[in-house]
């Protein structure tokens, strides 16, 4: 069993299409918010889109993977460019590598889109390579195929915790000594009408009227999230092994713990009593207190329930000591599968 280290970060965010620039637009307050209007919608539909300046031809050269992927493919293939770059990372073993990928939903806009052709153009219209543009492994897959991987290979769809705990577990296969270097990482691309109409017709969308006042985690005022989209990747790998390449360290993994909350598809348990044991446990496994920890960058969805039971939970662990509690949904919405690895970039950058 060895520590394992962060040592290289990469996203595609609406706030920026690097690490230094998404970092320095977050500093400064900046909210990527805006509104679209759908039919049978009172108010826009609020949404961070990280695809207006992304160019997926400027991280790729090969013809057919740009004819024949999905744009949450090519979020992540970008994000875990810079991430190796970030790392000093231009040779990886093929067997000792890991990739780990979380997303929500993969490819769902090339479905609905490919549906559509299918009602006013027919069958031959669709897109022969659909299905295997869009089933939710293709971001891992053609990660290990263009990097020439051969070692564990994993997609984990665990809604919102997806990209999270995809650095959960590329940290038991780093520490476990199966790997030397995994890469893991978070993406979503579902800025899509069929998903905004669903969701907003559940009441989970901001029913803001401003965009100013779209994405307020925690606030009184909050009304529900807005979409977001893009891609977070880290690279971690065993302490010694960066250690031997004298590669700076960013951030040690201490801990990781997963519990379900196991009470509704869609709302927290309202104490927060399952995320508040998830909290200890990861504290109890890095061998630290409450009093230990500084800051907690939440989850921070702006919705009335999930930050009620979030904010319970943190409460339960931490007392009501002058704890730094923050969210980033405030300024980039809700990327779903992607949000947890973008927070854990924001939480590296804000230790540094």
């Amino acid at each position: 069993m060895g520590s394992c280290v962060i040592t290289g970060m990469g996203i595609i965010s609406s706030l920026g299409l690097t690490v230094e620039e998404f970092w320095h637009r977050l500093l400064t307050g900046e909210q990527a918010v805006e509104g679209v209007m759908i039919p049978g919608a009172s108010t826009p539909i609020w949404q961070s889109q990280a695809g207006s300046s992304f160019k997926p031809e400027s991280v790729l050269n090969d013809p057919r993977v740009l004819r024949n992927a999905s744009q949450f493919t090519f979020y992540a293939l970008a994000g875990v460019a810079q991430a190796l770059s970030h790392a000093r990372l231009d040779q990886l073993h093929e067997e000792r590598t890991a990739v780990v990928m979380g997303t929500s939903m993969g490819g769902v806009p090339d479905l609905t889109q490919a549906q559509s052709v299918y009602i006013t153009e027919g069958i031959h219209k669709v897109p022969a390579r659909l299905m295997a543009s869009a089933i939710p492994n293709m971001a891992s897959s053609h990660v290990s195929m263009h990097y020439h991987l051969h070692g564990p290979q994993f997609t984990l769809t665990s809604a919102c915790a997806s990209g999270i705990d995809s650095i959960g577990l590329a940290n038991s296969l780093v520490e476990s000594g199966i790997v030397d270097i995994a890469i893991a990482g978070g993406v979503e691309n579902l800025l899509d009408p069929l998903v905004s109409a669903s969701l907003f017709h559940a009441r989970a969308l901001a029913q803001a009227t401003q965009a100013k006042d779209a994405s307020k985690p925690f606030d009184q005022e909050r009304t529900g999230f807005v979409m977001g989209e893009g891609a977070g990747v880290v690279i971690l790998e065993s302490e010694a092994h960066a250690l031997r390449r004298a590669q700076p360290i960013l951030a040690h993994v201490r801990s990781y713990a997963s519990l379900a909350d196991g009470y509704h598809v869609t709302a927290p348990e309202p104490s927060g009593k399952w995320e508040a044991r998830v909290i200890e446990r990861t504290l109890e496994s890095a061998s630290l207190s409450a009093s230990d920890i500084d800051m907690v960058l939440a989850h921070g969805t702006g919705t009335w329930v999930g930050d009620r039971a979030e904010i319970r939970a943190i409460r339960q662990v931490y007392g009501r000591s002058p704890i730094v509690v923050t969210a980033i949904k405030g300024h980039i919405g809700h990327s779903m599968g992607a949000s947890g690895v973008m927070s854990a970039i924001a939480a590296i950058q804000a230790m540094h």
